[in-house]
């Protein structure tokens, strides 16, 4: 009798233990219904070194306004050799490693910092020698993240509505693996030429009103390996199934032997 108790607390433990591994997957558990306000609900990204710039200048003047959209095209030969403006797959204009652009009649211009809007308006106060009403649109072509780790999808991903969070980026890589660490998810972002380390956790509802919720662009979300991870990998989850195995064929052979 002894023996058979012993049997059903063991296949107890591993049935909890299942259950606590299922608890462990789950976002948010226990949160009951309630309103948060995001703190960067006007959340701009930050013009940065690499970035390249789609920069669209129009005016009451079109053929005045095309020496400034000149820039967005890119240089080609033709057969014959000689040079011609043609658009390029990804047309724009790169931040050079000072956090500068440059524009023709404008000169150099450092941009690092800034947000689209806050551009557009210095741009549009630059060309007011150049052009009557100029009208200043700007885009990130290249506005892209990287997830990493324990998800389905590990890759770099284009971002084209230019702004994104933390969760949306998951999604898109597939969502953690089921040995993700969903509590302590690291986002590196590059600030002034330094690498920032930032933890965010997946079950607090606080991560809606982080200032690391949404990512700025070459953001790096990695989402390390929980303790079931490590646990598959050492030599004791090699062993432990055959050590189990036999200690339950064990005890119901001892357990007939006594009958």
């Amino acid at each position: 009798m002894c023996l058979k108790k012993i049997l059903f607390f063991v296949t107890c433990a591993f049935v909890f233990g299942s259950c606590g591994l299922n608890r462990e997957l789950a976002y948010f558990k226990g949160q009951q219904d309630t309103t948060l306000t995001l703190v960067q609900h006007s959340f701009e990204p930050l013009i940065q070194t690499g970035d390249l710039l789609f920069i669209g200048i129009s005016s009451s003047d079109p053929q005045s306004s095309a020496l400034f959209n000149s820039v967005n095209a890119v240089p080609a030969n033709n057969a014959a050799g000689a040079t011609f403006m043609t658009q390029s797959v990804t047309p724009g204009l790169l931040v050079d490693n000072q956090g500068s652009i440059q524009l023709p009649k404008i000169g150099k211009m450092i941009v690092k910092g800034m947000t689209k809007s806050e551009l557009s308006q210095a741009l549009q106060i630059a060309l007011i020698p150049y052009l009557k009403d100029p009208i200043v649109s700007i885009r990130f072509m290249n506005y892209r993240v990287t997830v990493l780790g324990e998800v389905v999808r590990p890759s770099t991903y284009n971002v084209s509505n230019e702004r994104i969070s933390v969760l949306e980026a998951l999604g898109m890589a597939g969502d953690l693996t089921a040995y993700g660490n969903r509590n302590n998810v690291l986002v590196i972002h590059e600030n002034e030429g330094k690498k920032e380390f930032h933890r965010v956790n997946l079950n607090k509802m606080d991560l809606f009103q982080s200032k690391h919720f949404y990512l700025q662009s070459n953001d790096v979300v990695y989402v390390e390996p929980n303790k079931a991870k490590s646990y598959l990998g050492s030599e004791t989850s090699v062993y432990l199934p055959a050590i189990i195995s036999s200690a339950t064929l064990l005890v119901l052979v001892i357990n007939n032997f006594f009958k």
